[in-house]
């Protein structure tokens, strides 16, 4: 689905990124799965754990642990991440799990930091698209 806005001059489409319900990891086996299973990329500010899917699909489920803050705080961080992700995941190769999962540092953090760190964990685990 794609959006059209008057610019100066004529029409420009503005992209449109979905996140629909079929790209999140939800159950506790899957969670469960990628932490045994894949292998993680390290980073200060976050976590990446990584798990090839046969399906073909690109599914990534988000964690954000109750040390980092209360509610209100872990939803905004949660926020942010799924953003991001939406952003950035037609950029992503096909066929894996991930769970990203957040540190202490990203408490403080805004959207263009948690871009900048999730754009450097996908190159450093090779997930982008050539």
């Amino acid at each position: 689905m794609a959006y059209f806005f008057r610019a100066k001059k004529g029409f420009m489409q503005k992209k449109c990124y979905p996140f629909k319900k079929s790209s999140r990891l939800k159950s506790k086996q899957k969670f469960q799965e990628v932490y045994n299973k894949g292998r993680a990329v390290i980073d200060g500010m976050s976590v990446l754990y990584i798990l090839p899917d046969p399906t073909g699909n690109v599914k990534i489920g988000l964690a954000v642990g109750k040390k980092l803050g209360c509610a209100a705080i872990r939803n905004r961080i949660k926020r942010l991440m799924r953003e991001v992700f939406r952003k950035y995941k037609s950029e992503l190769k096909e066929g894996h799990f991930i769970i990203w999962v957040a540190r202490q540092k990203l408490v403080t953090a805004d959207l263009k930091k948690f871009e900048i760190v999730f754009v450097r964990l996908i190159k450093k685990a090779g997930l982008f698209k050539e």
